[in-house]
């Protein structure tokens, strides 16, 4: 059995040109965020395995994390846990700049949600969408993890998300992608198979290349797991992951 960061280390790449840019103060859109491979995370909390994750393989350094339950105070705290990097700088996003010809219409005909998708979206938190630059420490070396990588928060629902955003805007999968449902602690409807976002997917045929699937979530059924890799844990509830592929 090898370590999933071993496995992940296989499809090692370069940190993109927008993230070393960034340093010299260069321009950057929501194109850049999007254009390089992308680690996605929706209902994420302050849930930081992807980032782990594909930081330490340097498989992944742009990562979306989607949440409509989590204030923006708590991601703060949870950016200053990320051992072994500090920030160099932030960067506040529109939704004009997440969405170039605004919100895009359904036109994909989807099972109804189990319950109604404003549940559980908490209305006193004030809606944001900004991305993080994290750079290594000095003390810290290659082993560690990238040099330099980016993490957007974006204050949404994570299956409309990928509709709006790598279905319609960009039209691309994200690389990488942490599929955990979390029952009664906030989904209006599953992440996993039989859900609408399964149903988005399939629809699309945008599928991820490889998905980090928990242990009470249903993996969809264009993967397969990966044989002779570890799972990982992670989680409010500690929950095992294991990694799958697309077939």
């Amino acid at each position: 059995m090898v370590e999933m960061t071993s496995f992940l280390s296989q499809f090692r790449e370069e940190t993109p040109a927008w993230i070393r840019s960034y340093l010299r103060g260069e321009h950057i859109s929501f194109k850049d965020i999007m254009s390089s491979r992308v680690g996605y995370y929706p209902g994420s909390g302050t849930d930081g395995s992807l980032i782990m994750v594909g930081n330490k393989s340097h498989s992944v350094h742009s990562f979306l994390h989607v949440d409509y339950a989590i204030g923006r105070d708590k991601l703060n705290e949870q950016l200053n846990t990320i051992r072994g990097y500090h920030q160099i700088g932030q960067i506040e996003w529109s939704e004009d700049d997440l969405l170039s010809n605004g919100q895009y219409p359904l036109d994909m005909d989807l099972p109804s949600p189990r319950c109604n998708p404003m549940t559980f979206v908490d209305t006193k938190i004030q809606p944001y969408c900004f991305s993080v630059f994290l750079e290594r420490d000095s003390d810290k070396d290659d082993s560690w993890g990238a040099e330099h990588f980016v993490v957007t928060f974006l204050f949404a629902d994570g299956i409309a998300t990928y509709y709006q955003l790598f279905v319609k805007e960009y039209t691309k999968a994200p690389w990488l992608f942490l599929l955990q449902d979390h029952g009664f602690g906030g989904n209006y409807d599953c992440f996993g198979r039989g859900g609408i976002l399964d149903a988005i997917i399939n629809k699309s045929g945008l599928r991820p290349e490889l998905v980090i699937c928990g242990d009470n979530t249903r993996i969809w059924q264009a993967y397969s797991k990966v044989e002779g890799v570890e799972p990982v844990y992670g989680g409010m509830h500690h929950n095992r992951r294991d990694l799958y592929e697309r077939k």
